[in-house]
């Protein structure tokens, strides 16, 4: 648990005066008034002193209750004595740990506010923020997201209210809780910024705010980080415990037991239980099954001793570990019963001990992300016991499991405010699609009929690319009637100014300058959160926002041709799976050696980004190997299908298919030969860009920009402070129908103006791909202004972006397809950028290409485009035109670098109306001419 401060609260007199100022209130007629407020005032005498004990705090508490007792009488007191003596009663219980109590007196003061509507609502926010807390405590986490967000949005309207770095502190605990370490770590950061503002305030308090700041850090993986942070507060000599705790935590988690071990014993059990736990699980780990089974017992004896109650969060971690320990002994029934206790604790509604049974609603409730780990090792169970057993039933269970596991994650997804946050989430949760996908394709050869092939498929679109999705059609729920649209406007400040700090970041090396800069970046954070959770208010919005929907391969059959197949590769583990949808089948099969045909693709790959010229092609060896693993049964499942639509997975994302060959031997000729094909990101966006209106007659308008086209030049940038000529560039756009910008045109400026009034757009530049770090991948325009943030478009400014009216863009600078792998969700590249704005279709760059071969062939799509021909038709046209014409250089790394993303459909129709009607005019002629040829043969005959 992070929050490990003992809630010692000393008031101040603000809250006094507050107080006095309405005292006039419903003062009634008492009967004793002098006695209820003499009471009142030695209560909050002792309440306020400033160095308080056990001893004073129960008698203050006491005498609280004594002047309540006696008010019980409408109008025998003023209310406002009232309202303060049920806070202060609270605060007291609270700091005893009677949070049920607790609770009770702050809701009794909520409700004297309530009828008192003339007073400040200001006064709410102390007994917001507490009654949030004392339901934290009681693992009632719907509850305390309630009042502590209830709270946050008072002390927005009213900046002034004191101590809002407890309040802060408690945010922090709840989105860690929910396994949202980015905003956790928001909050931690700013209640820390507050605190070090008072010189004079309690350093206990900074110890505990760091030491929460630690615990983060090593659940995101930065153990060095948190054990540096660790070591520098253990010299303050307080929550010595907490922060030794916290140190074995993050040795464990680097999977150095005996470290874990050696900080774990360090720890005093009595006053904090919950080492028994670390060290039952850490000897687990090491395999020291009876030391495990010695520190769950003493934890347990503390339950049955009534000194844990069982609905503690720690509680649930017992049942937890013990579930691992039951099922490491092999008592499979005992473990999944102990994951069932654990998911009963964590979900906090859901009450069923069937192990059979799992919570299934999760929309509108805060849920912890511990309940997933319950979930996902309940499932692993049922998995290992049907290995066991072979009884199907069990191997049934453990797909609901993972089914209710998946749901969860994808709740937990959409409830997290940064992209930054959910692509962390996303890229440590693959286990449970996979597990999944696995599953169910064991059900499938079990009944090859039932669906359940369908349901792998299903299953794995529901992982891909799904964190762009949710933000495209966020972006369109945000259009609904009754949302506020200054609050659309801040949002879109907020996300530029989040923007902008990356940059800033990226160019800083000076380290107080990026403390500052964090800690912005936290205020910003926060700040749209505060924005989104006011848009959830609206109940359309919020019903859209979490609602789930995906298209199942019959549904996707709608919207493909009798030509086209869908063919969407999923990987997991070891193992290839690839499904491929035509117009009337839906078939399947699994490639396995994923791990060599991984390091074939490398090899592939390498030749291709490094073409010689005058020199043999030197990737023969590899695509004679990547026939036979990958091509040759795409193949064999799409049948005669001329036009492939690929859906790619892991290291697929990097390679160009058509740039294989399309038969075997030495000589084969590559797939763009036999094949047209397309990529998309996932079987949702083939569905969503069907919906767009095909565009009429009239030649699409294009804004064309070429910086470099004359001359290359200093640009300002750290580590790329030149960018090279790219004399094929003016080329390249030339006679494109539209508004084109060279040279010193092509600044930035000119193209955030000018984006929106154009359906096509072609950059005809360098970009930077930076597969560490893609926040810092941009886009270089002229460098007119010599400064980063005017002269280049980053990857993140790309996201606020509005391009839902740009049908295509043309991204011909390299690498524009590279950048940062995430698991399922894509390439963090400029493509995805491009496509998060909004636009339906991208053609990009996957490596830096030869500048005169780039331009021909995107010379020739333009002019492809112009007929009506689809993108994939025009892109693989303009390729074949390439190769067979007479060009010096013909190999795949010449012109297999393009590659065309997203939506399909023609830009404008085919104007073929006069060429039908002088073909048909000409056919009707000959006929004619055929009919009277034979009729006069007759008359002479």
């Amino acid at each position: 648990m992070v929050r490990n401060l003992l809630r010692r609260i000393v008031w101040k007199g603000w809250l006094l005066l507050a107080g006095w100022l309405v005292c006039g209130y419903r003062t009634g007629n008492p009967a004793n008034p002098q006695l209820i407020r003499a009471l009142y005032n030695r209560a909050n005498h002792l309440f306020h002193l400033p160095n308080p004990t056990d001893a004073t705090d129960s008698l203050a508490l006491a005498t609280f209750q004594q002047m309540l007792s006696l008010a019980q009488s409408p109008g025998s007191a003023p209310d406002s004595l009232l309202f303060y003596a049920h806070l202060n009663s609270g605060i007291l219980q609270d700091v005893n740990t009677n949070y049920a109590q607790a609770i009770a007196s702050y809701l009794q003061a909520h409700r004297i506010k309530e009828r008192n509507g003339s007073w400040s609502d200001s006064l709410l926010y102390e007994v917001a923020q507490h009654t949030g807390s004392a339901y934290y405590h009681l693992n009632n986490f719907d509850s305390a997201s309630y009042f502590l967000l209830q709270a946050e949005a008072l002390s927005q309207r009213f900046p002034h209210v004191p101590e809002k770095e407890r309040l802060y502190n408690d945010l922090g605990v709840l989105y860690y809780e929910n396994g949202n370490y980015v905003q956790s770590r928001n909050y931690f950061t700013q209640a820390l910024a507050i605190l070090r503002k008072n010189p004079a305030g309690d350093p206990g308090w900074v110890v505990n705010i760091e030491n929460n700041i630690a615990a983060v850090c090593y659940k995101q993986g930065l153990y060095q980080q948190a054990i540096t942070i660790y070591q520098t507060i253990r010299s303050q000599k307080v929550f010595t415990n907490e922060i030794t705790i916290n140190m074995g935590m993050a040795y464990k988690a680097m999977g150095n037991y005996l470290q874990a071990l050696h900080w774990f014993y360090g720890v005093n059990p009595t006053a904090l239980p919950r080492v028994l736990n670390e060290l039952a699980h850490t000897h687990l780990l090491l395999h020291h099954a009876d030391s495990a089974a010695y520190y769950l017992s003493r934890f347990n004896n503390l339950v049955l001793a009534h000194k844990i109650p069982p609905n503690n969060t720690y509680y649930g971690v017992h049942q937890l570990y013990l579930g691992d320990w039951l099922l490491q002994n092999q008592q499979y029934n005992r473990a999944l019963a102990a994951y069932q206790q654990a998911i009963i604790v964590f979900s906090g509604h859901f009450k069923n001990s069937d192990p059979g049974y799992n919570p299934d609603q999760f929309t509108g409730t805060f849920t912890s992300y511990r309940l997933f780990d319950a979930l996902l090792k309940k499932a692993a169970t049922f998995e290992v016991l049907y290995q066991v057993q072979h009884n199907e039933a069990q191997l049934q269970a453990a797909l609901r499991t993972y089914t209710s596991a998946i749901s969860l994650l994808r709740y937990i997804e959409k409830s997290y405010d940064t992209d930054e946050a959910k692509l962390f989430l996303k890229n440590n949760n693959q286990q449970a699609y996979q597990k999944a996908v696995g599953v169910c394709m064991q059900l499938h050869t079990l009944h090859p009929g039932a669906g359940y092939a369908q349901q792998a498929f299903v299953i794995a679109e529901r992982n891909k690319a799904s964190v762009m999705y949710s933000g495209l059609v966020e972006k369109g729920y945000r259009k609904l009637p009754g949302i506020d649209p200054a609050l659309m406007q801040k949002e879109r400040n907020l996300k530029y100014n989040l923007a902008r700090l990356s940059i800033s970041t990226d160019k800083t090396a000076d380290s107080s300058a990026l403390v500052t800069l964090a800690n912005e970046k936290a205020d910003y954070e926060i700040q749209l959160a505060q924005v989104q959770h006011a848009i959830e208010q609206n109940s359309v919005y919020y019903q859209r926002k979490y609602s789930e929907n995906w298209p199942r391969p019959d549904s996707i059959q709608q919207f493909i041709t009798g030509q086209q197949a869908v063919i969407s590769f999923y990987s997991a583990g070891n193992a290839l799976h690839v499904f491929v949808i035509t117009q009337h089948n839906f078939k399947h099969t699994r490639i396995d050696s994923f791990a060599t045909i991984q390091q074939n693709i490398r090899e592939w790959l390498t030749a291709l980004q490094n073409p010689e010229a005058g020199r043999r092609f030197k990737g023969g060896k590899w695509g004679e190997l990547l026939y036979t693993q990958l091509v040759k049964p795409v193949q064999a499942l799409a049948g005669d299908k001329p036009e492939w639509i690929i859906i790619p997975d892991n290291i697929l994302y990097y390679l160009p298919f058509e740039s294989l060959p399309a038969t075997p031997g030495a000589a084969a000729k590559p797939l763009i030969e036999t094949t047209e094909i397309s990529y998309q990101f996932g079987a949702r966006f083939i569905t969503a860009n069907r919906a767009r209106r095909l565009q009429t007659t009239p030649p699409a308008g294009t804004l064309a920009f070429a910086p470099f086209a004359q001359s290359g030049m200093r640009f300002p940038n750290a580590t790329y402070n030149y960018m090279q000529q790219l004399p094929a560039s003016a080329q390249e756009i030339a006679g494109v129908p539209g508004l084109q910008f060279a040279n010193q045109q092509a600044t930035k400026a000119r193209f955030l103006q000018n984006i929106s009034q154009y359906p096509v757009v072609h950059l005809a530049t360098h970009a930077i791909a930076d597969t560490g770090n893609s926040a810092a991948s941009f886009i270089a325009f002229y460098p007119q202004y010599q400064q980063t943030t005017q002269d280049a478009l980053y990857l993140e400014e790309l996201y606020a972006l509005n391009m839902e009216a740009t049908q295509l863009i043309i991204i011909s600078a390299c690498e524009t397809g590279n950048g940062q792998l995430v698991n399922s969700e894509g390439v963090l590249s400029i493509t995805r950028g491009f496509a998060y704005a909004g636009c339906a279709s991208m053609v990009n760059s996957l490596w830096k290409a030869d500048d005169a071969a780039t331009a021909t062939i995107l010379h020739q799509f333009h002019q492809y485009l112009q007929k009506g021909y689809t993108k994939s038709k025009a892109l693989r046209q303009a390729k074949l035109d390439y190769l067979h014409g007479n060009a010096l250089h013909k190999t795949p790394g010449y012109w297999a670098h393009l590659i065309l993303t997203g939506d399909t459909q023609p830009l404008i129709k085919a104007r073929m109306g006069y060429r039908w009607l002088l073909v048909t005019g000409v056919g009707v002629a000959v006929l004619l001419g055929v009919y009277i040829l034979l009729k006069r043969r007759k008359k002479s005959t």
